[in-house]
């Protein structure tokens, strides 16, 4: 059984049940994971997933070579700019984190929140920030309930608890 704690979006995985292969795309607020087959999301226990050894998952090798040297390019690239100061407080109002998806779907900016929320909880680790807040605000609890389970899979994390009336999340790491 995978952990989905140590899975990295973009990390190829099969389904044990049907044989398919895939790619993590992340964690919805059940807990299941969501994994990307042919541009269609399945959700997944964790039980149901093994890793696969990137050289297994492609079939075509000219399309393994592409992306090795896409994935080479961006790590370059991400490598050579100089590592700016993590900001302790991430809000994932959505006016505030990407005005751009005011009026999409619900689903849509969930998942982009949860997908900002990790990448700002993976990076405050790496810079070993002792604390940070997430900022969910207080509404029906559904983007509270995903940040608090996201959260949870970081074993980096010490303590949390709920501040500014319950519409955000502290967590010492």
């Amino acid at each position: 059984m995978v952990e989905l704690a140590n899975l990295w979006i973009g990390d190829a995985v099969r389904l044990k049940s049907s044989g398919r292969t895939g790619r993590f795309a992340g964690v919805n607020a059940d807990g299941k994971a969501r994994i990307d087959i042919e541009g269609k999301v399945i959700l997944s226990g964790a039980a149901n997933l093994e890793l696969v050894p990137e050289t297994q998952h492609y079939t075509d090798i000219d399309a393994y070579l592409a992306e090795e040297k896409a994935r080479e390019t961006h790590q370059v690239l991400i490598r050579s700019k100089p590592q700016k100061r993590l900001p302790g407080v991430l809000d994932l109002h959505i006016d505030k984190l990407a005005p751009h998806l005011e009026g999409q779907p619900s689903g849509r900016i969930l998942e982009y929140q949860l997908t900002q929320s990790e990448s700002f909880m993976r990076q405050a680790i790496e810079q070993k920030m002792p604390h940070v807040t997430i900022i969910h605000g207080k509404g029906q609890g559904v983007l509270r309930e995903a940040v608090e389970q996201q959260v949870r899979q970081f074993s980096q994390v010490k303590i949390t608890f709920s501040k500014n009336g319950g519409g955000a999340l502290e967590i010492w790491l």
